[in-house]
């Protein structure tokens, strides 16, 4: 029998999803050694998710994932803590497959999403992500635990203190916390077959608004570990160079006017920026191929808009909400 797996999820919103997430953890191949935690951010638990998990945590007010993630583990008894969110459903296998790192010498695990969804959008945001597994997949050091499926070993969380409540939005705290157990001394293994399946952002406006978020928070985490500005080891080179290049589509086509190369040198930098995730397309999702330069042109804009407004209004982002 395997020491003791706790796995914490941390709640807030429509119950439909978080069922679907309990039973697939219910159907743990490990199941037999897995304590299920569903730590409630607020004071009201749905009766019916209740039923599916062995420990219900609940908080008089909310605090956002990071404070549910922190009462979860803390309320939990294994000895290796695994985290996955409320709109993730794990595979049978997935805690089993993430939590053997944590037994063997490792101080975190990071597992993957297995899909996103048939819309474009989800197709091309799915194709982000695999272009970032590859790219971890051949990483001397991986540099990320995300939530969505991540694991630590309790004495790391112990060592670092937990998540940093004072992001209080789903939102580069996982990034923060995977930082501060790297700058410690701790090591994150890749697991590309412990996966969870998700949906993704269903519409081009819904993703822009999510990116421009991920750029906002950037900004915070950034400012503690300004190393990581240069190569954070997870973030294509090539996703910087969009992310300048975005904002820059406008004035490039008005200059065309006064100077027509100005436009086709834009263009023909911006293509050769996009030519890694294009490759990933190519062997993954072929018929979204098309649609990549735009989608990257969407997520540069998105993310330099949030990383402004990050910058911008810097002194707001310590402060829950």
């Amino acid at each position: 029998m395997m020491e003791p797996i706790s796995v914490v999820v941390p709640f807030h919103g429509p119950a439909g999803p978080l069922l679907r997430c309990l039973e697939a953890l219910a159907g743990q191949t490990v199941r037999t050694s897995l304590e299920i935690v569903l730590s409630v951010d607020g004071p009201v638990c749905p009766d019916e998710a209740a039923g599916l998990a062995d420990i219900v945590v609940t908080s008089p007010v909310r605090t956002g994932p990071a404070g549910a993630r922190n009462r979860g583990w803390r309320a939990s008894g294994g000895s290796c803590i695994l985290f996955t969110d409320s709109d993730c459903v794990p595979a049978p296998d997935w805690a089993g497959k993430l939590a053997a790192p944590l037994f063997s010498g490792w101080q975190a695990s990071k597992g993957v999403y297995t899909g996103g969804g048939t819309l474009p959008i989800q197709r091309l945001a799915q194709i982000e992500f695999l272009e970032r597994y590859r790219k971890m997949a051949k990483a001397r050091t991986v540099t990320i635990a995300d939530t969505y499926s991540a694991g630590f070993t309790r004495e790391s969380l112990e060592c670092t203190g937990g998540f940093d409540e004072t992001f209080p939005v789903p939102d580069h705290e996982d990034v923060d916390l995977s930082w501060r157990l790297l700058k410690i001394g701790g090591r994150i293994r890749f697991v590309p077959d412990a996966g969870v399946a998700h949906t993704h952002r269903p519409g081009w406006v819904a993703y822009f608004r999510l990116k421009m978020s991920r750029g906002r928070w950037r900004v915070k985490v950034l400012k503690k570990f300004p190393a990581m500005a240069s190569s954070d080891g997870y973030t294509p080179q090539t996703m910087k160079v969009q992310m300048l290049l975005g904002p820059l589509l406008l004035p490039a086509v008005a200059a065309g006017f006064v100077a027509p190369l100005v436009p086709l040198a834009w263009l023909g930098v911006f293509l050769l920026s996009c030519a890694p995730i294009l490759h990933t397309a190519v062997s993954c999702d072929p018929a979204m191929t098309p649609l990549v330069p735009v989608f990257c042109w969407w997520r540069g804009t998105a993310l330099f808009t949030g990383f402004m407004r990050g910058i911008l209004k810097g002194e707001t982002l310590c402060s829950p909400r």
